[in-house]
């Protein structure tokens, strides 16, 4: 582990995906839990931006969008930026914006994402080109960002359980997110001065989450199973106290850190995660006994629900023939 001394007091952060759900969430909770710390909110949408703004502060400050020709004083605590985070020529602008206002970053949250979770034949162009914008690109120019210029800065990615456990119904998100597991692992290896932390969330009540909900197909919500929901604060809170106690690979409910289990083999660098060695215990165990068997259970479930596709679409064929 590296340094632990992870805090939310005298900070300046930049959270990514800020104008709703967990991004949100972590402007509130920096907001209202510090006194000095300075929050600077990016999304794509400036009146998604005010909108949370005004909500975090309860109407009392007023939505400052920071920009070249705008103040940007000691006094001020809360700011937004628009700023589409796939596109590297508004991330550069971002970042000179920054430069001019002379703000030093020292912890950034890449909070932006969402996922559309639908077979993949039944995907549109649009939905998986949003899907490597929205859960890589982002991260990956702001990440790239931060590396140039605030290399002593903590930052924080955000993949997902579903990149230890890619399953039907995902592949416009859980590829992308694996992506991001992948990058966590370079960026340590070539920046050991910078704190790198990776949070893998499994499900939380959020806005997102709601509109996942309306396109998740059947099979889908059958392998993931009846999973309690937690509270985005909650989500929020769990992922602080961890990177506070200075583990820097973070799940936030158990079956996140028994699928992170799985995930590590005898090749693989270890995590930084509560009781890595246990982890890595289970996981050697798991992948001989438990896996293989838990797979043959999901691909029997797979099968069966696809007969069951096939039967449909079969009587919706000969429903027309037996009118005639």
């Amino acid at each position: 582990m590296q340094d632990s001394r992870f805090t939310l007091e005298d900070q300046v952060v930049l959270i990514s995906g800020g104008s709703q759900g967990l991004g949100k969430q972590f402007a509130a909770k920096y907001y209202r839990e510090t006194v000095n710390s300075k929050i600077i909110l990016v999304s794509r949408g400036a009146e998604k931006l005010i909108s949370a703004v005004d909500e975090i502060t309860g109407g009392k400050v007023d939505a400052k969008r920071l920009d070249f020709d705008v103040e940007w004083s000691e006094r001020d605590r809360i700011g937004y930026i628009p700023c589409d985070l796939s596109d590297r020529k508004d991330v550069a602008r971002l970042f000179d914006v920054l430069a001019a206002k002379k703000i030093e970053l020292s912890q950034v949250l890449a909070c932006a994402g969402g996922s559309t979770p639908k077979l993949f034949r039944d995907l549109t162009d649009v939905e998986l080109e949003a899907g490597v914008k929205m859960n890589y690109l982002t991260v990956l120019f702001l990440s790239h960002k931060v590396a140039q210029r605030f290399p002593r800065c903590h930052l924080v990615l955000f993949s997902s359980e579903t990149s230890f456990f890619p399953f039907i119904g995902y592949a416009q998100y859980a590829p992308l997110k694996g992506s991001v597991k992948s990058l966590t692992s370079i960026l340590r290896q070539e920046m050991p001065e910078m704190r790198i932390s990776c949070v893998y969330p499994g499900n939380f009540d959020s806005e997102g989450y709601a509109v996942e909900e309306t396109t998740k197909p059947s099979i889908t919500k059958e392998i993931e199973g009846a999973s309690a929901l937690i509270s985005c604060e909650e989500c929020c809170n769990r992922i602080v106290r961890w990177l506070h106690r200075g583990y820097d690979d973070i799940t936030v409910d158990f079956i996140g850190w028994v699928l992170m289990s799985t995930d590590m083999g005898l090749n693989k660098h270890n995590n930084r995660s509560f009781l890595w060695f246990v982890q890595l215990l289970i996981g050697t165990f798991a992948n001989f006994l438990i896996v293989p068997i838990y797979m043959l259970f999901c691909s029997s479930n797979i099968k069966k629900w696809h007969k069951n596709q096939d039967k449909g679409l079969l009587k919706k064929l000969q429903a027309p023939e037996q009118a005639q």
